[in-house]
């Protein structure tokens, strides 16, 4: 978990040296607390090459997930969602359906199961309206995402319609 929140931190403030480093100095085998260390380090893999937009590379760390934690699986698909996006894959709908299915049966609090709805239904109104940037639609669903408690991915979403 602490390695997943380091990543994440340094991606956010654009470390990417020094994200590559921790992840390196770090392989699965010094990853403990998990029955499944290769695929959370393969995460955070993937997590990294997707900010550096190396799509394909960041999907290929995410082939085969076996989180024993659902917060991680979850995780895995919603990235897997944003490279598809980002590719223009033809797989992005069909994802997104699969992962509205996996939140609805997973174990996790209801709090959290509403902000990864809210991620979805704001990602199909980003892929429906969000390439009409002088539309009132446009602006209205900035303001929706901006003030729709809980919504996971919220900057990306927003970053998807500037």
């Amino acid at each position: 978990m602490a390695l997943r929140v380091l990543t994440n931190a340094g991606l956010k403030v654009g470390q990417f040296p020094w994200v590559k480093k921790l992840l390196d100095d770090h392989p699965p085998e010094r990853i403990c607390g998990t029955k499944y260390p290769v695929e959370a380090h393969s995460l955070n893999m993937a997590e990294y090459h997707f900010h550096k937009n190396e799509y394909a590379e960041a999907e290929s760390k995410l082939t085969y997930r076996a989180f024993e934690n659902p917060n991680f699986s979850i995780s895995a698909d919603v990235l897997l969602i944003k490279i598809y996006f980002e590719s223009g894959s033809e797989l992005l709908e069909s994802r997104m359906k699969a992962l509205e299915q996996k939140v609805r049966r997973s174990k996790i609090s209801a709090e959290t199961k509403a902000g990864y709805y809210n991620f979805l239904k704001k990602l199909d109104k980003v892929v429906k309206y969000g390439w009409q940037k002088s539309s009132p639609k446009h602006s209205k669903l900035v303001e929706e995402i901006k003030s729709t408690p809980g919504v996971f991915a919220r900057e990306w979403l927003l970053e998807k319609l500037s």
